[in-house]
This record gives structure tokens, sequence and C-alpha cells, in this order.
């Protein structure tokens, strides 16, 4: 029987399961690891990101995982059992040259949310363009989760921990046609942004504009919108082992009774959508849970065309300004 015919050994099996994927890479494809804040990325494939404990992603391709077995048969397409004797074979571990060095995880990056403007005008403009009810923005505004940045007119969404402190923050341009948005350096991604409402129902989206529009969307259907809570991901990835660190902090730290998935109407979207319904259900048995698909591709887009159905136009510019001054 051929190396690869033979079954792997449970001894195989620990070593490959406790290899440390940034050790492996920096032994095989130590050209290709580059180190942004508090993570790595590789130099081929610019929207990985691997964390110093191991957990990786790959937001483009929306795949992720927790070890290095889960990222040779994802990202290199190994079987199981090719990665495992990946891993735990020699050559693995007598590859020329020296062993691993000693890595300690990279410095976290100290997070500063970006320098207010005088004002968050063109902010305020921009969510109401995109359809968000001006109370809600005004809100959010009133209540440090939304603001626009001095240097770029950026729109700040802000996540903080329990203690009310900023721990995070997704900068959005507010630029027609600009596609532009960044995590501020050192944002804690279990702080996502986050609406706290007074119920105990927790609506899961992907992005903060997607939280705004599932708010809305209730407010125009007669439903009081701040009883519930809406919680962004910073975006989503298809590992099945892992829940998003945003959703695993609130849950640690408030007792939700219902959960609504309101990811997007993708490939990517759907596939996040069944793997945490899986782990919640798995994991939280005493809470209800549903998924809401939208009728397009996100929730932001169909708030837009419910409104273009309904003939409504955006807020008006007197409209924005009493909204923005109470």
């Amino acid at each position: 029987m051929t190396a690869s015919g033979r079954r792997i050994t449970d001894e195989q099996l620990e070593q490959a399961r406790g290899a440390d994927l940034l050790s492996f890479l920096q032994q095989y494809q130590p050209g290709e690891l580059k180190r942004i804040g508090q993570s790595w990325t590789l130099r081929s494939h610019d929207s990985m990101r691997i964390s110093a404990d191991g957990r990786w992603n790959w937001f483009s391709q929306g795949v992720g995982g927790g070890d290095a077995i889960s990222y040779l048969e994802k990202v290199h397409g190994m079987t199981f059992q090719e990665a495992v004797r990946m891993l735990a074979g020699n050559a693995y571990h007598t590859h020329p040259g020296t062993a691993p060095a000693a890595r300690e995880p990279p410095p976290r990056t100290p997070f500063e949310l970006p320098q207010k403007n005088r004002d968050s005008r063109r902010v305020f403009a921009y969510l109401c363009a995109r359809g968000i009810d001006p109370g809600i923005i005004s809100h959010c505004m009133k209540h440090r989760l939304i603001y626009e940045d001095a240097a770029h007119h950026n729109a700040v969404f802000v996540g903080h921990d329990e203690a009310g402190t900023a721990r995070y923050a997704m900068l959005r341009s507010t630029a027609s046609n600009s596609g532009f948005k960044i995590e501020q350096a050192g944002s804690d991604k279990s702080c996502g942004f986050c609406m706290k409402g007074s119920g105990q129902t927790l609506y899961v989206c992907e992005a903060a504009i997607d939280a705004l529009s599932v708010a809305t969307l209730r407010k125009l259907g007669g439903r009081d919108w701040r009883k519930d809570s809406y919680l962004s991901l910073g975006g989503v990835t298809a590992s099945k082992e892992i829940l998003p660190p945003a959703l695993e902090r609130q849950l640690k730290n408030f007792p939700f009774k219902r959960i609504v998935l309101a990811l997007d109407n993708d490939d990517k979207g759907r596939q996040a959508s069944q793997n945490i319904f899986r782990l919640l259900r798995e994991r939280h048995p005493e809470i209800e849970l549903k998924v809401c698909v939208p009728q397009e591709k996100d929730f932001n887009d169909q708030l837009r065309v419910k409104r273009q159905q309904k003939g409504q136009a955006p807020p008006s510019r007197e409209t924005r300004e009493i909204a923005l001054a109470n």
C-alpha cells in the first residue's frame, strides 16, 4: 500500500491538530506573510487574514477556519488525509533549514477613533440617501455610534465594549461611487457596531448599513424598532467551526431569547447563515432562531427598492436639518 493510501494514525492527527499555522507558513512560504496590525495577510491573497491563534479568514472567497488543517483543505485543495500527513509528516518537521523560530504574537495596534469633524452633515445626508430613516440616524449619532471623521469626511460606525468604551470602528466613504471601507487599526472585531434595544431580540447583519436598513424597514412597517437590537458582524466568512466574534461576545453578555439572522442574499451570506444557525442551535438551544433573507442582494437594496415603489424621495435638507438638530 502506498504512503497516500495508509490510514492516518491517532498520533498523526494529534500532531496535525496541534500544528501552528503561522509557523507552518513561515517555514514553507516565508515571503508570503505580511503583518497587518494584529494579524497577518498573504502577499498573493490580500483579503486573507490570519490571527496569532491560528484562526484564518479568506474574505474574498468566503471561507475560513480555526486551524492549519482547514487552511490546507480550503486554500490548497488538499484532502483531510493529505493535510494531516503534511502537518504531521517528516516533510514538515525535517524541512531543510532551522526549525521555525519562536514567535511572539504580533503587537496589538493601539486603538484610537479617527478625529471627529465639527459636524456630521455629510454622513447624515449620505445615510439619508441610502434610505435610512433620519430619526434612526439621529439616535445613533446621539449615542456615539455614528459620526463623521475630520480628515476625509468618512462615515465612522463605532462599536463599544460592555463598559461603553469604543473598541471598534468601520470607516466608509460618503463620496459618490466610492466603495472605500476599512476597519480602523487596532479594532476589536468582537465589539462590533450594535444598536441596543430594550427587548430580547437580536438582528444579526453583515454591515452597519444593513443593520440600519433593517431597523428602518421595521419602522416603516409600523414596528417599534427601539425594542430590538441590531448587530453588525463587520463581514462574514463561511467558517463551520467558529461563531463570528461580535455575535459570540453579545451572547456572553446578554441573554437574548430570539435571534434573527439577516445576512446578504448571496452565496457567502447564505452559507454563513446556515453555519451560524447550526452552531447556535448546537450551543444555545434555548434561543429561538429565525433566518430572514432579503428579496434583493442585501437589506439596504431592499429598503431602497421599497422606497422607490412607494414613491418616497430621500428626506429633504430641511427634514435632515431638523433631525440632526434633535
